[in-house]
């Protein structure tokens, strides 16, 4: 009798180590997996953090080119059509143009990095300048002037420092957003 309860103990405690340790194999499985999983879900986040940070650059750079481009329009407007009489309601539209992209310049200001930030910074310096020249000659103008023959050096002039500024910002937006992105596979 004394062979059976010791076969049945020697039994019991193999059975019971065999779990404990199989457990312990299970619980360090466990916590390997769970940590692997916390680590991948903070590498997740951080690239979707990345990606919407991305993103949100990207949209700021459109608006501010959108505004670039409405901006030159009504400038190249100016430029090449008789000057309007009275002149007061084409400097009013002309100030809202430069404020509008002064204000999306805030916005890349806000945005970042500097380097883009400088260079709307620029161009938005650019587009003040030719504000002012063409408000001199909006306010000196009888109306029915037409720039294009008048001050066609002075318009070819900022035509120039235009395309330069506005290469530059979109160089360096193109490379804080990654330069050329390839579609996803």
């Amino acid at each position: 009798m004394r062979d059976v309860v010791a076969v049945a103990l020697i039994t019991t405690l193999s059975t019971v180590a065999a779990g404990g340790l199989a457990g312990a194999f299970t619980y360090r499985a466990a916590l390997t997996q769970a940590r692997n999983q916390r680590e991948q879900a903070r590498e997740g986040r951080a690239e979707e953090r990345v990606l919407r940070h991305r993103e949100v650059r990207r949209d700021a750079y459109v608006r501010f080119l959108n505004q670039l481009l409405d901006t030159h329009r009504y400038m190249d407007q100016l430029w090449t059509e008789p000057l309007p009489s009275p002149a007061q309601s084409a400097v009013r539209q002309l100030t809202d143009h430069v404020d509008l992209l002064w204000g999306a310049t805030a916005i890349i200001e806000l945005e970042g990095p500097p380097d883009v930030s400088a260079a709307a910074r620029s161009v938005a310096v650019q587009a003040e300048e030719e504000w002012e020249t063409l408000k001199e000659y909006l306010e000196g103008s009888q109306g029915g002037e037409e720039l294009h023959l008048s001050a066609s050096g002075v318009r070819l002039q900022f035509g120039q420092r235009r395309a330069e500024v506005a290469k530059r910002f979109i160089e360096r937006a193109r490379n804080a957003i990654g330069g050329h992105l390839v579609a996803p596979e």
